[in-house]
């Protein structure tokens, strides 16, 4: 899929990847459009049935979105009104979102500076009588403790719930990390590295009973569940859209490995100091380059300089969750120090299936001549 490099470098390319699949996705869009077939056929059972296979879990539920997955799968985990949620403040609004419609209270914990996810060591501390869950977020697609949170979780009691919303093809320990926790939620937006042409999402249930209040649930079913009544609403994964994501889940493996090139060729130019690193060398452990990040004290000056050469970059999550206006909602625990300094220093760089090695190693070249130069300053 990689071809010549172009003059400008987009962080995505959502048009080249659907070249390959076009004549497939319409061959089969004429043959749902004379089925008469439209909600919660075939291509939405398939999938499911597909993506709970591979993830390694009892069953999987397509919804409305990620946000949907997200608010159904903590009510379905006994969330109510006036619990605490441990989270990352490192994240997408989504995440703390889902928690305030369900009038819960998200509380922030500070993230490790090496691989951006919730410090296992920060969570212990915020659990008080009112903790229900822990939701942690596997971001850019680097896996979380999950041994660490579940074996927390289990001794105090507690759900966990997982936002794998850029995560799918993610492993922890040599498994899916959807196989870990009680429901993980994944998005199916057109920037995922697994994307539909639209929104949808996905909860990953480990118990077939989640499974079955869900499906009830997002078809405006009410149900009953630990003495509390859920009502039902509308958050059915198209059928459409459930059709575009199993053809390009058939070109996944293709395209991740051309993120995963793109991947080692920046790892080969950025220090180690400056990108993602994963413990124990990232044994039993895969990451899916959701997004590929650097971190620059001189983050403007660094932006700038690739902005002049034509390559655009992306900045998360600045300000980060405790300083956002949905913060007046959470409890903010402890000082979160190395949130505000990934917010302050994290740039995204491109990264995508189409993006070819050339472009790659030039922007991977320029990086690390920037960071070295700017760590020789700071040392001088």
């Amino acid at each position: 899929m990689n071809t010549q490099g172009k003059l400008r470098v987009s962080r995505y390319d959502l048009g080249t990847p659907m070249m390959p699949c076009k004549d497939e996705i319409l061959a089969k869009f004429e043959k749902f459009l004379v089925s008469g077939q439209y909600i919660l056929g075939h291509e939405v059972q398939q999938l499911e049935k597909e993506l709970a296979a591979e993830c390694g879990v009892a069953e999987a539920v397509g919804v409305a979105s990620g946000s949907s997955a997200l608010f159904l799968a903590l009510a379905m985990a006994g969330v109510r009104p006036g619990d605490e949620v441990i989270t990352t403040p490192y994240t997408f609004e989504a995440t703390i979102e889902a928690l305030i419609l369900l009038d819960a209270t998200p509380v922030l914990v500070d993230i490790q500076p090496t691989d951006l996810n919730i410090d296992l060591k920060k969570i212990e501390a915020a659990i008080t009588d009112k903790t229900r869950a822990i939701l942690p977020v596997h971001i850019f697609g680097a896996p979380c403790d999950m041994h660490g949170i579940e074996a927390l979780a289990a001794e105090h009691g507690l759900e966990v719930v997982v936002d794998m919303a850029q995560a799918f093809g993610t492993m922890y320990d040599g498994k899916p990390c959807a196989s870990f926790g009680r429901m993980n939620t994944l998005s199916f937006y057109p920037t995922k590295n697994l994307p539909g042409i639209g929104d949808g999402g996905m909860v990953f249930c480990r118990d077939a009973e989640d499974a079955d209040r869900i499906r009830k649930i997002r078809g405006h079913q009410a149900v009953r569940m630990n003495g509390h009544l859920y009502c039902g609403w509308n958050s059915r994964l198209d059928e459409v859209q459930a059709m575009v994501i199993r053809i390009r889940h058939s070109r996944f493996a293709a395209e991740q490995k051309d993120r995963d090139e793109v991947g080692r060729i920046y790892d080969s130019f950025i220090p180690r100091a400056n990108r993602l690193v994963m413990p124990n060398g990232c044994r039993g452990m895969r990451v899916t380059h959701h997004q590929y990040w650097v971190r620059a004290e001189d983050r403007k000056g660094l932006q700038s300089l690739l902005s002049t050469q034509g390559i655009d970059t992306g900045v998360y999550y600045d300000p980060p969750m405790n300083r956002h206006d949905l913060a007046e909602y959470c409890r903010i625990f402890g000082p979160l120090d190395e949130a505000e300094r990934a917010g302050r220093e994290i740039l995204v760089l491109p990264i995508h299936a189409a993006l070819p090695f050339d472009d790659a190693r030039r922007i991977g070249e320029m990086v690390g001549k920037f960071l070295a130069r700017s760590a020789t300053s700071a040392n001088s």
